[in-house]
């Protein structure tokens, strides 16, 4: 039995069909292949030309059994009605073909085709290749443009009208070619708008947030797979790397440390208020909000990633000319402005400089510098290559960043940026009038190549908002000055002062041996105490006084101190966070009762006038804790610390009444909240279920859960949610409408507890920065002085006596550092220099003999006793130094272009020049780059020119 073929409309047989753009003189193989019985539909065919056919009769045995034999036609003569009437019906076909394409291709038609296409098939040569195609037929080569055409006209995708807001918009422009992407496709607007983010911030890893990730594009993201270890992959047009939203930080500090300049760039539009907005149907808003370096991101308090303990990433801006009647690139003059963002220390300098560079050297060590500021053109060769050899040298997984700017300013131009910036910063209310409080005089005071460099600085903070860090300008202090010796790079080094000599880190160090400080900036405070003795003999005998009553003391005033300095957070960095407005509330709900428990330190003990100690730097302590409390009562009456802990900047304020816009935010979400309570009520009713709750699930509010099996009728309004075997969940239209509504307040709600709360933290600033920052120095200098009582506590240690005389006596004297790390106790020596002995000596002895372990004893014991510490040793009887100065071992600069004798005499004749009648010289092995003969010859030439050059 044969099928009967489906009823085919009478005048598709005029009718364009899609098989037309195929070939039809194939081969009858070729047919039977794509032959099927399946319906042909006339999409343009009217009512008024259907004609209905009768049912085909079943085929009798006889007849061919395949599908379409039956209408297979069998070419006859055709009689003239049937030619006319096949003309006339060709017309028709042709005109309604033509409509229809006119319809369907039109300008705006979704079926229109892009420009390039057009453009490709006008200038295709296809159809006019002659010949056959391999069955014989002509047909083919039209049929496969016909088909070309076909697939482009469905493979394009609709194209909508331009919206009128100017916002980057997800439509596209009508009649705009589009951009061809590497990949072949056209660039969506999300690519686009990341593109033009990149561009707009040339040299910066961009983090671009979207969603519930922040991604990586371009370069950035092949940064981002090197350094962070994860992948980076082409994703339609753009190479792309991602990370989650939680991560981010911990991504930041790592790209940070490896010296990138990273950037955050946010939604500026939150989904509630553009959903309301006119822009709702285009792209969401981005920006870049946040800028970042390792010296201009400032981590939380109580962050554990702090890798330093002693200082915290410094930023430092160099200037130099060089200096009268000296030839060009031999001595200069440098001026130097280092600030520490995270804390707000700002230290300044301007020095002469030899071509060895040591002064530079000597502050870049000191410093530790994370990241320079250079010009383009005005540095010195030497300086130059002083600056890339130290950027390169970096010790640890740190890369010291080089940031450049094009020109210095001129003086009079960089006094005025300066003085402009204070006072548009007295005008926001960050401070007070810089008149009365004295900054421009004391910037007034500066050289003039520190006020540019100051200047340069100053700008280039400001384009990561933390410029407010150079307001107190009280707290600028200057790096060399007559109250403390400069110990230069090579002491520091060839002593250990900060790092050992084998892995590079505290342990071993001097200031492992003295630092037992229990606050950071206190750590801090010390390591500048170590890098910087006193010379000033009243200072440091304060300092020892301040030590030896901390020892011997049994004060209930002292031990309140010192519990009161336990499990401090980092107050100087938080300080600072305030300062940029970047602290936030679990920050503040941690600093505030910190603050409150320094000021209160003292409550419930006898109140001493002059402070109840002897030292004179006891009572400046002890009198300066208590003006903390006005300040702490007023902080604390107006802020919630529960809800501070929490993190919710919205209900944070204790008094209404002082920000009234968030009062009244508030009342119109609890208008909507029984709004919504009232919804409840009328949907019990619908539904008859008197006991109805709404329900939350996975994040949806507001619920109305039916169960199925009680078959009740639920209006077609309602919107299904989700469903289960057992349930089904809903949104009625009103309840979408106030959620909808509760979002948009929330929202607002939002922008303007974010806006009150960094108009708290510029109140804080304004009204109490200056004593809480003096609060904070006092308790560092506590923990230092704590410390080294520590220290005078161990066995074997002894206060030093400064004496008038021209002597440096030690009995038996030991090395701090050796004695702490070897098990074997130390055999102690002893050295007497001056007074009855000569001023110099010469030690000599077997390898392995000890000898550079005396003569480092001897510098050790003096810098540690001009600090104001302990010495290990019986007794001590030191005149005060102005420097020492140490040139030990011998080493080559081969990447600076300088062999081991080089090195040695540059340093040499560094000393001559530097060495004054009270100054402490050692040197070890001098004359080891070169032969026996010519090392004696030039120790003798030494000796003998620094005992004149010194009076020894």
């Amino acid at each position: 039995m044969s099928r009967k073929s489906p009823a085919v409309p009478v005048g598709m047989q005029s009718q364009p069909r899609i098989s037309a753009y195929f070939s039809q003189t194939s081969s009858p193989a070729k047919k039977r292949q794509h032959d099927s019985g399946s319906p042909v539909i006339d999409l343009t065919l009217g009512d008024s030309e259907a004609v209905e056919q009768r049912p085909i009769k079943k085929l009798k045995a006889s007849q061919d059994g395949r599908p379409l034999a039956h209408w297979r036609f069998d070419p006859s003569q055709p009689s003239s009605a049937t030619v006319e009437r096949a003309s006339s019906v060709d017309e028709g076909r042709k005109k309604r073909h033509e409509e229809f394409k006119r319809v369907l291709l039109g300008e705006n038609s979704i079926f229109a085709r892009p420009k390039h296409i057009q453009e490709q098939a006008a200038h295709s040569d296809v159809g006019e290749v002659s010949g056959e195609d391999e069955d014989g037929g002509p047909e083919s080569d039209r049929s496969d443009v016909a088909f070309k055409e076909l697939t482009d006209l469905f493979s394009h995708k609709p194209v909508k009208k331009k919206g009128k807001a100017s916002a980057p918009s997800m439509k596209r422009n009508k009649g705009a070619s589009e951009e061809i992407g590497p990949s072949g496709l056209p660039y969506t607007p999300a690519e686009l708008q990341s593109l033009k983010l990149i561009r707009d911030n040339p040299g910066v890893v961009l983090m671009i947030e979207s969603g519930y990730k922040y991604y990586f594009y371009e370069e950035s993201a092949t940064i981002a797979s090197k350094e962070l270890g994860i992948i980076a992959y082409p994703r339609r047009n753009l190479m792309t790397a991602g990370i989650p939203t939680h991560r981010r930080d911990v991504h930041v500090k790592k790209l940070l440390s490896q010296g990138y300049k990273v950037g955050i760039v946010e939604q500026t539009e939150t989904a509630a208020l553009k959903k309301a907005s006119e822009t709702r149907n285009m792209l969401f808003e981005r920006k870049l909000t946040y800028l970042y370096t390792a010296t201009t991101y400032v981590d939380e308090v109580g962050s554990t990633d702090d890798l330093d303990k002693y200082g915290a990433p410094l930023l430092a801006c160099f200037l130099e000319s060089p200096s009268r009647g000296a030839v060009p690139d031999d001595q200069v003059s440098i001026a130097m402005i280092a600030i520490t963002p995270s804390t707000g220390d700002v230290i300044w300098d301007e020095f002469d400089d030899s071509i060895m560079r040591s002064e530079l050297e000597t502050r870049l060590v000191h410093t530790r510098p994370a990241e320079l500021v250079l010009p383009e053109q005005g540095l010195s060769r030497l300086t130059e290559k002083v600056l890339k050899h130290f950027a390169s040298s970096a010790a640890g997984e740190h890369r010291v960043r080089i940031e450049r700017y094009e020109s210095p300013m001129e003086y009079t131009a960089a006094f005025d940026f300066v003085t402009q910036f204070y006072n548009d910063k007295a005008k926001q209310g960050a401070m007070k009038d810089p008149k009365m409080e004295g900054v421009l005089d004391i910037i007034a005071n500066f050289p003039q190549r520190v006020v540019i460099a100051l200047a340069h600085a100053i700008e280039y903070l400001s384009a990561f908002s933390i410029a407010d860090a150079f307001l107190g300008a009280k707290f600028f202090s200057k790096f060399a000055n007559r109250t403390h010796m400069l110990l230069n790079s090579n002491t520091l080094t060839n002593l250990e002062i900060y790092q050992n000599q084998t892995d590079y880190t505290t342990r071993g160090s001097l200031m492992w041996i003295l630092d037992h400080t229990t606050t950071k900036f206190g750590a801090r405070l010390l390591k500048n105490w170590v890098g910087r003795p006193l010379t000033d003999k009243t200072i440091l005998q304060q300092r020892v006084d301040a030590i030896e009553e901390i020892i011997a003391c049994t004060s209930e005033r002292l031990v309140a101190l010192l519990q009161v300095m336990r499990k401090l957070p980092d107050l100087a960095k938080g300080l600072c966070r305030i300062q940029y407005g970047q602290c936030s509330p679990k920050e503040l709900a941690t600093l505030l009762p910190a603050f409150n428990k320094v000021a209160n330190a003292f409550d419930g003990l006898v109140n001493e006038p002059g402070g109840g100690f002897t030292s004179k730097l006891l009572n400046e302590i002890a009198l300066a804790l208590p003006k903390l409390k006005a300040p702490m009562r007023d902080l604390l009456s107006a802020v919630s610390l529960e809800e501070a802990a929490q993190g919710t900047k919205e209900s944070l304020w204790k008094d209404d009444e002082k920000y009234p816009a968030l009062v009244e935010l508030q009342l119109m979400i609890q208008t909507v909240e029984s709004e919504l309570s009232e919804e409840l009520k009328r949907i019990r009713k619908i539904l008859r279920i008197p006991s109805l709750q709404w329900t939350t699930v996975l994040g949806f509010e507001y619920l109305v859960e039916v169960k199925k099996a009680d078959n009740r009728e639920v209006p077609v309004s309602w919107e299904l949610v989700s469903s289960t075997k057992y349930l089904r969940r809903y949104y009625t239209p009103e309840v979408k409408k106030l959620l909808q509504e509760r979002a948009r307040y929330q929202e607002l709600l939002t922008a303007e507890a974010n806006k009150a709360y960094k108009s708290f933290l510029s109140d804080i600033m304004q009204s109490y920065y200056p004593v809480l920052r003096d609060a904070v120095s006092k308790l560092a200098i506590a923990d230092c002085l704590c410390s080294l009582a520590q220290v005078a506590l161990q066995d074997g240690y002894v206060r030093p006596e400064f004496t008038g005389d021209d002597v440096l006596d030690i009995v038996d004297g030991r090395h701090p550092m050796v004695e702490a790390l070897r098990p074997d106790p130390f055999v102690p020596n002893t050295i007497c220099l001056g007074g009855d002995s000569p001023k110099s000596a010469i030690i000599t002895g077997p390898n392995m003999g000890g000898k550079s372990s005396a003569v480092r004893m001897v510098a050790l014991i003096a810098i540690m006793a001009q600090i104001g510490s302990y010495v290990p040793a019986k007794a001590a009887r030191i005149e005060m130094c102005d420097g020492i100065i140490t040139r030990m071992g011998a080493s080559d600069e081969l990447a600076r272009g300088r062999s081991t004798f080089m090195v040695e005499m540059a340093e040499t004749s560094e000393i001559l020049s530097m060495a004054t009648p009270k100054s402490l010289v050692i040197l070890d092995e001098l004359g080891r780059g070169t032969s026996t003969a010519d090392g004696v010859s030039a120790y003798i030439s030494f000796s003998g020119r620094i005992s004149t050059r010194t009076g020894s």
